[in-house]
């Protein structure tokens, strides 16, 4: 069948701009990663409310809709959950863990999202109930430009840096973010950061 020049024209300038749109994610994520450790280390910590940022990012991202028609649910323990940090630097390894997780879900799949307290550190967890990560690959996944993405999602829709900056900015924290297995035994992935609890600090 064949194709009006304006309507081949349209589908090209959307070809051209999705480029773009990929090209300058992609940059703009290279340059971060490349920028945060040198940042941070400059920056002064402030006491962070983590149940306060991780609600406030889910609430965030349901308005705008990037949930795609995942439910995320967010649950937590009693008490103050609050570090020292950067709170915006905190809020992107947030939306970095939210954005992996969504990726992975398959359509209404539930992202269950956990704050405790727990030896002196916060924790926070974001578990999906997609295939998960095996267990070889668990490290693999924080390397910068590794990506498993789902088979049906769109080429270039992720860098492969999203979880490599959000260890990088856990680590500057004095923390540390890690792969495991649902604590509930159920299938999908589960994603930990730890962070120490401002209460515990000398």
């Amino acid at each position: 069948i064949s194709m009006k020049p304006a309507d081949l024209e349209a589908q090209l300038t959307a070809i051209a701009a999705h480029d773009v749109r990929r090209i300058d994610r992609l940059v703009t994520e290279i340059a971060e990663a490349s920028r945060i450790d040198a940042e941070l280390s400059r920056t002064a910590f402030e006491p962070v409310d983590m149940v306060r940022l991780v609600t406030g990012a889910v609430a965030a991202r349901e308005q705008a809709g990037i949930n795609r028609d995942c439910r995320v649910e967010v649950t937590h323990g009693p008490g103050a959950h609050v570090v020292p940090g950067a709170g915006a630097r905190l809020e992107r390894v947030a939306e970095n863990l939210l954005d992996n997780a969504v990726s992975f879900s398959p359509p209404g799949g539930t992202i269950a999202v956990r704050l405790a307290r727990r030896d002196g550190q916060v924790i926070v967890t974001v578990s999906d109930e997609g295939p998960g990560i095996p267990a070889e690959a668990r490290e693999q996944v924080f390397e910068r430009f590794h990506s498993l993405r789902p088979e049906d999602e769109d080429f270039g829709s992720h860098s492969g840096l999203g979880l490599a900056i959000a260890r990088t900015i856990a680590e500057a924290h004095d923390g540390s973010l890690r792969a495991r297995e649902r604590p509930d035994g159920l299938p999908g992935a589960c994603l930990e950061l730890a962070l120490p609890d401002w209460d515990g600090l000398p």
